[in-house]
């Protein structure tokens, strides 16, 4: 991903809503050698970016000419538009272990019942560089009943996992049966529509 530009924001000079205006994004920066700095973001170029690559992903922000490796801290999004509104940036180094989450992803089908997430995320210790931005299971051919682990996750041997290797991520599930509700609704909106067919079809006659 392209170095992402950035600048200072002087407090006092415009809101944090006149700056999104603008089409900037407030943020802030900070780290071990780094005091909470203010900085300004291009929105859609931070946007665009964040499309290319998942947010625990590590970055060049290249402030006022100095660069710096950063990762996304936190997104504030707007909850309707899914804009970003803030952001928090923490800088690394590239050559010490971070502590971050990488999602956990499903593909295929069980032959039988339905597979669901118990853990949609793991947490993870690693050098920046060394960060996936999934890890990806095959369900396909699992029963109900079966459980993926997390010692059956393909985790590359540079990375340390925070959870006990017998935690349940995945677990395959007998399909939800109908409630007696659902069934009634189902059935009295079924004699309704015959009814309308019915009254429609004796009007013709008339």
């Amino acid at each position: 991903m392209e170095a992402i530009q950035a600048s200072i924001r002087r407090k006092g000079e415009t809101t944090n809503k006149g700056l999104r205006r603008r089409g900037w994004i407030p943020a802030v920066i900070y780290g071990s050698d780094i005091e909470n700095l203010p900085i300004q973001v291009e929105g859609r170029q931070l946007d665009q970016a964040l499309r290319q690559q998942t947010t625990n992903k590590p970055f060049s922000l290249v402030i006022n000419g100095n660069e710096h490796m950063v990762m996304v801290y936190e997104l504030q999004r707007h909850p309707v538009m899914g804009n970003i509104l803030h952001a928090d940036f923490k800088k690394i180094n590239m050559n010490e272990k971070v502590h971050t989450s990488v999602p956990i992803l499903m593909t295929g089908d069980p032959e039988l019942g339905v597979a669901t997430l118990v853990r949609h995320s793991v947490e993870i210790s690693c050098l920046p560089g060394n960060i996936p931005e999934s890890f990806t299971v095959n369900v396909d051919g699992l029963q109900i009943g079966d459980v993926v682990l997390v010692k059956d996750l393909e985790v590359p041997p540079n990375i340390d996992l925070g959870l006990d290797e017998m935690e349940v991520v995945i677990s395959v599930l007998p399909v939800k049966a109908k409630s007696d509700e659902s069934i009634e609704a189902e059935q009295a909106a079924e004699a309704t529509a015959e009814n309308a067919a019915a009254q429609t079809d004796d009007a013709q006659k008339v």
